[in-house]
C-alpha cells in the first residue's frame, strides 16, 4: 500500500508547497519592490532557475546520498515562516534576485528536488513490481497536478480568506507534515542500495538540445502571456496564476495516465499559433474575450510542445537527464523574457517570438514539410492571411509612433493620432491610455494645447474636486502619466507628482507640455509609499488634496489601496484635505476596499461615475474621494454620492482582487 499511495502523496504535496510559494512570495515582494510587472516575470525566472538547481542536485548528488538525502530536507526550517524582505535602496532586478536568494532560495531548491528524487526511488525500489517500476511518469503528472491544485487553492481560498502572516504559518505547518511523508515514502519504497549510485548513460547532444529548446519556448510564451495580462489587467496573484495554471495543466494532461495529446492538436497547433500572432498584433481593441484568446493559444501550443517532449522521453534510467534538460529549457525561456527581452525589445515581442521559435524548432526537428499535404497547404494559407492581417494599416487610431519605451514598470508608446476628429498626442501602455494632449496649428507649425483632456477634463469628477479647494491650491499626485493634472494649475499654485518610473518622466517632459504651464511643478521619482513617507519625515508642507492616479496595467496597485496607504495619504493632507482615487477600470470594482479603508478610519468615501453628456475629448471616468464627513459632502452638489457597495478592508497583510472582479 505504501509503495502505491505514499509516492504520489510525497510528490503531490511537495509540488503543492513548491508552487504555493510562488504567489505567496510574489505578494510578499510587492510592498518592497513596487508594482513593476517585472517583479513577477523575474520571480518566475528565479523559480525556474531554482528548479534547475534542484534537478542538478537530484541528478548528480541525490543518487549518491541515498537515505541521507532526507537530511537536506531540514535545511529550509531556519527560513520559516516566510517574511517580507526589507525595502531596497534601489528596487531593481539585481536587488530583487538578491532578496529572493537570501529569503526564499533554499526552501525552493530543496522542494524542487522532490519529483525527480521520488522517481529515482521508484525505479530502484524493491517493493514495486517490474512493470510499474518501468513507468515512473505518473509521478511527474502527480507533481504537476499538485502544483495546479496549489495555485487554484491559493487564489480561491488562501489569499481571499487569510493574510500573509497566516499563510506563512500554514505553509510551515504543511512543510512539517511533508517531512514526515518524505521519511515514510523512503521507508515504503526501500530503494535498492546496489543501484542508488547509478546515473544512467548520457543521451546524445542532439536529443538533449531538442529537449532544452522544446521546453524553453512554451516557458517563454507563458511569461509573455503573463506580461500581456499584467499590463492589461494589473499586478496581482490572480492575474499571475491564470497563464501558469494553463501551462501546468498541459503537463498534467500529457504526462498523466490519460496521455492526452490528440491527433488534431498534433496537426493543427501551428494553425492555432497563428491566431495568437494575429491576436497579439491586431485585435487589442476587443475587451471582453481577448485574454481568453491568449490562454487558448498558450494551452494548445504548450500541449503540442509538451506532447512532443513526452513522445521523445527516454528510458527510466535516463529520466534525470530528461528532467534536467527540461528544467534548463524552462529556465532559459524565462530568462529570455525576464532579462533579455526588456533590454532588446521596446514592446512585448517575446510573445510572438516564442511562437515563431517553437514553429521553427519543431519544423526542423520533426521535418514538418513532410506532413500531409492538406495540413501544409492549410498552414500556408492561414500564414499568408495572418501576415496580411498583421501588415494592414489600422486606421487613424494607431497613428504615427514618436517613441517606444519599455521599462520594468510598463511598455509605452507615444503616438500622434486623429481621435474623434481631433489631432492628438497620446501616451499608451498596452490598451490603457495614460493621457493625451490636443495638437493645434498647421502641420508644419504644431503646438500642444495645455487644456487637460480625457480622465482629467475640467468637467470630470477630478475637476469637481479641484473646484472645491481653497486658492491657491497645493496638490499631490501619485502617478504622472503625461502630467495633465498640471493643466489645472493657475499662477501661484503647486503640484508634486510622485512617479515610480523614470521612463514616464522622460516621455512626459520630452513629448508633452503640461509640465511647462502656470504654477510650480515638482517631480519626485520613486514608489509613492516611500516618497510620501520621506516627505512626512522631512515635514514638507501638506497638500490640499492628494490624487492617487497610479496604474499598473488597468488597475491601481494593491499596496496603494490598503488602510496603511490611506494613513500615509491622510498624513500628507491633514484633517481638512481630501484623498482622491482615480479608479476607472475595465475589470475590477475598486470601491469596496476604499470604502472599507475609509470606515476603518472614521472617514467617508464618496464616488462619482461620469459616463454621459461628456465634454469635448473627455473620457468616461470614475473617481472616489475620502475625507471627513464635512469635507466630502461639499461634493454632493456636483453629483457625488456615498459608496453603497459592501466594504472590504485591504491591509498590507491581506488583500485579494478576486472579490473585486467584474465577472
Amino acid at each position: 500500500m505504501g509503495s502505491r499511495f505514499l509516492p504520489p502523496l510525497f510528490v503531490g504535496l511537495g509540488a503543492a508547497l513548491l508552487f504555493a510559494m510562488e504567489p505567496l512570495v510574489g505578494r510578499l515582494l510587492l510592498p518592497s519592490f513596487g508594482s513593476a510587472f517585472h517583479v513577477w516575470s523575474t520571480s518566475l525566472m528565479f523559480f525556474q532557475g531554482g528548479l534547475f538547481l534542484g534537478y542538478l542536485y537530484a541528478h548528480f548528488v541525490a543518487p549518491r546520498l541515498g537515505g541521507w538525502h532526507l537530511l537536506t530536507l531540514l535545511l529550509p526550517l531556519p527560513f520559516l515562516p516566510f517574511a517580507p524582505p526589507a525595502s531596497p535602496a534601489e528596487p531593481d532586478v539585481a536587488s530583487l534576485l538578491g532578496a529572493m536568494s537570501m529569503h526564499f532560495g533554499v526552501p525552493f531548491v530543496v522542494l524542487s528536488t522532490t519529483s525527480v528524487v521520488a522517481q529515482q526511488w521508484w525505479t530502484r525500489s524493491r517493493t514495486v513490481d517490474d512493470e510499474e517500476r518501468a513507468s515512473p511518469w505518473r509521478l511527474y503528472a502527480a507533481s504537476n497536478a499538485g502544483s495546479l491544485l496549489a495555485l487554484v487553492v491559493y487564489v480561491f481560498v488562501w489569499e481571499p480568506f487569510s493574510g500573509l502572516a497566516t499563510q506563512g504559518w500554514m505553509w510551515t505547518a504543511l512543510y512539517v507534515v511533508w517531512l514526515g511523508v518524505a521519511f515514510a515514502c523512503w521507508r515504503g519504497l526501500a530503494p535498492s542500495p546496489a543501484s542508488q549510485t547509478s546515473i544512467g548513460a548520457r543521451p546524445t547532444g542532439r536529443r538533449l538540445a531538442f529537449w532544452v529548446l522544446v521546453a524553453a519556448w512554451p516557458s517563454a510564451l507563458s511569461l509573455g502571456v503573463t506580461n500581456v495580462f499584467v499590463l492589461d489587467v494589473g499586478n496581482a496573484p490572480l492575474v499571475w496564476i491564470l497563464p501558469l495554471v494553463v501551462y501546468l495543466l498541459t503537463f498534467v494532461l500529457v504526462f498523466g495516465r490519460a496521455r492526452w495529446y490528440p491527433t488534431w492538436m498534433r496537426r493543427l497547433w501551428p494553425h492555432v499559433s497563428l491566431v495568437g500572432l494575429v491576436a497579439f498584433f491586431r485585435i487589442a481593441g476587443v475587451e471582453s474575450w481577448l485574454p481568453l484568446v491568449h490562454l487558448v493559444v498558450l494551452f494548445v501550443v504548450a500541449t503540442a510542445a509538451h506532447g512532443e517532449l513526452y513522445e521523445s522521453r527516454p528510458e527510466p534510467e535516463q529520466l534525470t537527464w530528461f528532467y534536467l534538460a527540461m528544467a534548463l529549457g524552462g529556465w532559459l525561456g524565462s530568462a529570455l523574457v525576464a532579462l533579455l527581452a526588456p533590454e532588446l525589445f521596446s514592446s512585448l515581442l517575446e510573445y510572438p517570438l516564442a511562437i515563431v521559435a517553437l514553429l521553427v524548432t519543431l519544423g526542423v526537428a520533426k521535418r514538418a514539410w513532410k506532413a500531409p499535404r492538406g495540413s501544409v497547404i492549410g498552414f500556408a494559407v492561414i500564414a499568408l492571411a495572418a501576415g496580411v492581417a498583421i501588415g494592414m494599416p489600422q486606421g487613424d487610431e494607431v497613428g504615427r509612433a514618436l517613441a517606444k519605451r519599455r521599462s520594468p514598470y510598463g511598455v509605452y508608446r507615444v503616438v500622434d493620432v486623429v481621435e474623434r476628429g481631433h489631432r492628438m498626442r497620446r501616451l499608451d501602455s498596452g490598451r490603457t491610455v495614460h493621457g493625451r494632449q490636443a495638437m493645434l496649428g498647421a502641420a508644419d507649425d504644431v503646438h500642444l494645447s495645455r487644456e487637460p483632456l480625457g480622465y482629467y477634463h475640467r468637467e470630470s469628477p477630478l475637476g469637481d474636486v479641484l473646484r472645491t479647494l481653497p486658492r491657491p491650491r497645493r496638490l499631490g499626485v501619485v502617478g504622472l502619466g503625461v502630467g495633465a493634472i498640471a493643466g489645472h494649475l493657475e499662477a501661484g499654485e503647486h503640484v508634486s507628482f510622485h512617479e515610480i518610473d523614470p521612463v514616464v518622466v522622460e516621455l512626459a517632459e520630452r513629448f508633452f507640455t503640461y509640465l511647462d504651464g502656470e504654477g510650480e511643478v515638482r517631480l519626485v521619482t520613486g514608489d509613492a509609499r516611500h516618497t510620501l513617507a520621506a516627505e512626512r519625515r522631512e515635514e514638507i508642507a501638506p497638500y490640499d488634496a492628494l490624487v492617487v492616479d497610479a496604474f499598473s496595467g488597468d488597475a491601481v496597485p494593491l499596496h496603494l489601496l490598503t488602510v496603511e496607504a490611506l494613513d500615509l495619504y491622510r498624513a500628507r493632507v491633514g484633517d481638512e484635505g481630501l484623498v482622491v482615487y482615480h479608479v476607472s477600470n475595465r475589470y475590477l470594482d475598486l470601491r469596496p476596499p476604499l470604502r472599507g479603508a475609509a470606515e476603518a478610519r472614521g472617514l467617508e468615501a464618496w464616488v462619482k461615475d461620469r459616463g454621459r453628456d461628456l465634454g469635448v475629448l473627455e473620457d468616461a471616468s470614475r473617481y472616489v474621494a475620502i475625507g471627513s464627513p464635512e469635507r466630502v459632502r461639499a461634493l454632493e452638489s456636483f453629483g457625488w454620492r456615498r459608496i453603497e457597495v459592501p466594504p472590504r478592508l485591504f491591509t498590507d497583510d491581506h488583500a485579494s482582487v478576486l472579490p473585486l472582479w467584474r465577472f
